[in-house]
């Protein structure tokens, strides 16, 4: 955020606690209606994007606009640059975060689209946490034509939008048109937030190469 703007927010802020004091409202009433306020302006648009929102355009243009920070460098990467682009803003995730599931999980991304699946399953099977261990194998295996393997994964995908998500890149890799048009509605439909941003783009593009074959 630019610092005028922030400056701006928190001016207002402070003008409208004198405002609020003035009144002679409670000092809980003011520091809450302040805290919904900067919340509003600050916090929310980031947690409406990585969590939330269901609209691709928008959050398009907010990942746009932050697409220098490493969360959404990576998402800003697969709608509009390259797979060169791509890697370098998993590089930068890895480089700005350490926590052990997180490294794992952007080592196996670095490695697929690397092509080199081996790898990349070996990161997938380090990951701690369901659904996306399970998750993350199904789509190595889809890619290495396990199709069976991932399939038997799938009773671990909790959440509604992993499943169609497995089962639309297995179409893909089969070319079966039909079902994966219908299973990648039905992921992007099932799903919000950041992670809906990434398989709409991640889609279409696959959806661009089958058309083109």
């Amino acid at each position: 955020m630019h610092l005028f703007k922030l400056t701006f927010i928190y001016l207002v802020a402070i003008i409208s606690c004198t405002f609020l004091l003035i009144m002679d409202l409670p000092i809980v009433v003011v520091f809450l209606l302040l805290f919904m306020y900067v919340f509003a302006l600050t916090m929310f648009p980031y947690l409406n994007t990585l969590f939330w929102s269901n609209n691709i355009s928008k959050m398009d243009r907010f990942i746009t606009k932050h697409k220098t920070k490493p969360v959404f460098a990576y998402p800003y990467a697969v709608a509009h640059e390259t797979v060169t682009e791509q890697k370098i803003s998993v590089q930068k995730i890895l480089s700005s975060y350490k926590k052990q599931d997180v490294q794992h999980n952007y080592r196996s991304l670095l490695a697929t689209l690397d092509k080199d699946f081996e790898l990349a399953l070996v990161e997938a099977k380090q990951l701690q946490k369901e659904p996306i261990r399970s998750y993350t194998i199904a789509h190595i295996e889809t890619l290495l034509g396990n199709f069976e393997a991932a399939k038997s994964l799938i009773p671990n995908l909790k959440k509604e939008w992993m499943p169609h998500a497995i089962e639309g890149l297995i179409a893909y890799e089969q070319h079966d048109f039909q079902t994966f048009e219908k299973e990648a509605h039905a992921a992007t439909a099932k799903v919000r937030g950041l992670q809906k941003h990434l398989l709409f783009y991640s889609f279409k593009e696959m959806k661009a190469r089958l058309e083109a074959k």
